[in-house]
């Protein structure tokens, strides 16, 4: 049952583990039911399953190859900046961390893949991806992307800011809007330190309420608002179940400029966006995008445990 992604998902997940050594393996492999599934982090920290610096060659490229199907190619690009940066991050503050480095991200496989229900996740300093395949559907929320440095310059030129994208249509949206409308959408005049949902195993959309619904929009901004959606929505490859942005609406806090701290959030039924950037004087960006009512697969989980009972 399902499509082709899911198939071809399945194929990869069981290659990898066959690349494991027995030791790693047993690492790697951990129970569907356990709420270690839904336990998620994009800080430095230890975390259960295998690294990707205890890996040799093979088991990282079977890595590789899992990551690449579940993100289109401008996102699987964005992760391998992303992890690099931490090596940046790691030479400006002196190489003191023995958890800044771009091999460690930890891969952890969920239940047995080809069963009807099973996971996947890879994870690190500011990059989480999940997969959770329920029935042949590939879900794909939460998805976290960071950034630190978010922007790398060389005498007033960008070498490095792969969340650029989202901060730019951010600001574009923004501006497109008239008088009354940033009235609606600014919703505060300090941006939160962080996303306003951190790490939540579950997202309560009725507490983010306020912002300007983006169905009201025409010319400009509905054509920023259109693009920013889309580049959120090109995260997830096409056969998975995404997000739906129907209904949503855009929210502002913070500094209208780039270089001050600043956080917006798109929230619909089916769909929430968070960027925050305030952290390291506003260049330390982080994003997220869930889906209140399938985040690790919940409701097609629990139509499945209903259709078993």
């Amino acid at each position: 049952m399902g499509g082709p992604l899911a198939a071809r998902l399945t194929a990869e997940a069981a290659a990898l583990l066959d690349a494991l050594a027995p030791s790693a393996r047993s690492a790697a492999s951990l129970p569907f039911e356990e709420d270690e599934r839904r336990t998620w982090a994009y800080w430095p920290t230890a975390r259960r399953g295998v690294p990707v610096h205890a890996l040799d060659r093979r088991a990282t490229k079977a890595v590789h190859r899992v990551l690449s199907l579940l993100l289109p190619a401008p996102a699987f690009a964005r992760v391998g900046v992303i992890m690099a940066l931490d090596e940046v991050l790691d030479g400006a503050e002196g190489f003191a961390s023995d958890r800044r480095h771009r091999d460690d991200y930890w891969v952890s496989v969920f239940g047995d893949p080809g069963a009807p229900t099973w996971g996947w996740r890879f994870e690190g300093h500011h990059v989480s991806v999940h997969a959770t395949v329920v029935e042949g559907e590939v879900h794909l929320t939460p998805l976290f992307l960071g950034a630190n440095p978010a922007v790398v310059e060389d005498e007033g030129k960008v070498v490095s800011a792969p969340l650029a994208a989202e901060e730019a249509l951010g600001f574009e949206l923004l501006h497109a809007l008239t008088v009354e409308q940033r009235s609606s959408a600014v919703v505060a005049d300090r941006a939160p330190d962080d996303i306003l949902t951190r790490n939540d195993p579950a997202v309560d959309i009725g507490s983010l309420g306020g912002g300007m619904p983006l169905a009201a929009l025409d010319g400009a901004a509905a054509s920023a608002a259109d693009a920013l959606i889309g580049l959120y929505l090109r995260r997830f490859p096409a056969g998975s179940r995404r997000p739906d942005p129907s209904g949503a609406t855009f929210a502002w806090s913070g500094a209208p400029e780039p270089g001050v701290g600043h956080h917006y959030r798109l929230v619909a039924p089916r769909l929430l966006v968070e960027l925050d950037n305030t952290q390291d004087g506003a260049n330390h960006v982080h994003t997220v995008v869930r889906d209140p009512t399938s985040d690790f697969g919940g409701d097609a989980l629990a139509a499945h445990h209903r259709a078993a009972h």
